[in-house]
């Protein structure tokens, strides 16, 4: 397989992993704004129909980022907190939806979201929840999720069998990642509360 675009390969381990996960990604914004994919608008068909997500529904967001699944909220008309501890994340975010009066960002953590107690009837997480500390967030969820509220936990998962060059690229991951096992999905730490 050729690759389609230059890259230097790096002995196997040489990164270290960062260790303050609220700051990591200060420096790739851009990037998330331009490449990280967003989520289908098929899961608001979803919740609405398996769910009860109207458009009273208030939202949040926690890790939030650049607002990838907070966009599809505020499309729905719901009131939207993104939660997310990254200033300039929350930045981006706050640049994008600055003409949305129903999104408010807030500067916090899935431990520490700074929201009023029961006053959301669904929290997400998209691609953020093997960052948290899941006793402290399991506290945190309960203190803020309204009655009969919902916690949805969310990630793009890529479907390798697509081309070699998926193949490829997560060889390289397994190969050159110093935290992939630390995200591994099947064997994620999750239980019902």
């Amino acid at each position: 397989m050729t690759c389609p675009f230059p890259f230097r390969i790096f002995r196997k381990n040489v990164f270290k992993p960062l260790s303050n996960s609220t700051t990591r990604f200060s420096e790739t914004v851009e990037n998330y704004l331009k490449f990280r994919p967003g989520y289908p608008s098929e899961f608001i068909d979803f919740m609405t129909r398996n769910l009860g997500l109207n458009s009273n529904s208030i939202i949040a967001d926690i890790g939030s980022g650049t607002g990838k699944l907070t966009q599809l909220f505020l499309e729905n008309g719901n009131k939207v907190f993104g939660i997310e501890p990254n200033l300039e994340m929350r930045r981006a975010a706050e640049k994008l939806f600055e003409n949305q009066s129903i999104f408010h960002s807030l500067d916090g953590t899935a431990e520490t979201t700074n929201l009023y107690n029961q006053c959301v009837n669904f929290i997400t997480a998209a691609q953020a929840f093997h960052w948290f500390d899941i006793p402290k967030t399991k506290r945190e969820f309960r203190r803020i999720l309204k009655k009969d509220g919902l916690v949805l936990l969310i990630w793009n998962k890529r479907l390798d069998s697509m081309s070699d060059f998926m193949h490829g690229y997560n060889d390289f991951l397994e190969n050159y990642s110093t935290e992939l096992q630390s995200i591994n999905l099947e064997e994620s730490p999750i239980k019902r509360a």
